[in-house]
């Protein structure tokens, strides 16, 4: 069972990435099975990044970090959409090539054991929401490609969740504005945890095709 873990760099108006934090920290308590992978914030380079990696490692769980300051705990993230943002720089100051992410449906569902995600992230004591909205942004994006090629590459099981901002992170953020006019943040040590339970969740034996 190999699983990948992935987190995104920097990108405009997140001058520190909770997620990338978090994939650096989870680097050397992985089990065997597991490997992180830091995405840059590219529309260009970020799925064909992640792409190649899958396919080294032959991974068959994606489990995907992304940074998310207004929200106000952990966001699962249920569904891909197939929408991007118009006008949204990506970190290297390049922009989205038109307002469809692919060629598919309006939404595509992720593929996880809900009830298992529930279960291990309420067991680790980590807050959080069920959302149907990932955004338009390069998250999104990157989300929406996996979901269409999960069959051909083999990929059984992938997710999304997106973080709020770190309590170590929020001085550095308050070093880059522009930020919300209110935003909660959560400890490292809360979303390792989260992290750390849906690896586990991943890698237990008997571990199944999503519901």
């Amino acid at each position: 069972m190999s699983i990948l873990v992935v987190g995104f760099a920097a990108f405009p108006g997140v001058a520190r990435n909770p997620s990338q934090d978090l994939v650096e920290r989870l680097a050397g308590r992985l089990p065997p099975s597991a490997a992180t992978l830091v995405l840059d914030v590219s529309w260009d380079e970020s799925w064909p990044r992640l792409q190649a990696e899958i396919e080294r490692r032959r991974a068959q769980t994606v489990l995907m970090f992304g940074a998310h300051l207004r929200a106000e705990r952990m966001r699962v993230e249920l569904v891909a959409r197939n929408r991007r943002e118009l006008g949204r720089a990506d970190a290297v100051g390049r922009f989205p090539a038109g307002p469809a992410v692919g060629d598919g449906p309006e939404r595509l569902a992720c593929r996880l054991d809900w009830s298992q995600v529930a279960w291990r992230l309420r067991g680790a004591g980590v807050d959080f929401e069920w959302s149907t909205n990932a955004g338009a942004y390069l998250c999104n994006d990157t989300l929406y490609k996996l979901a269409l090629a999960a069959d051909p590459l083999g990929v059984e099981r992938f997710g999304f969740f997106h973080l709020p901002s770190s309590d170590e992170g929020v001085a550095d953020l308050l070093a880059h504005p522009p930020l919300p006019d209110v935003f909660l943040s959560l400890p490292m040590e809360k979303i390792e945890a989260a992290a750390m339970a849906l690896v586990e969740m991943a890698a237990a034996p008997g571990a199944g095709p999503a519901e």
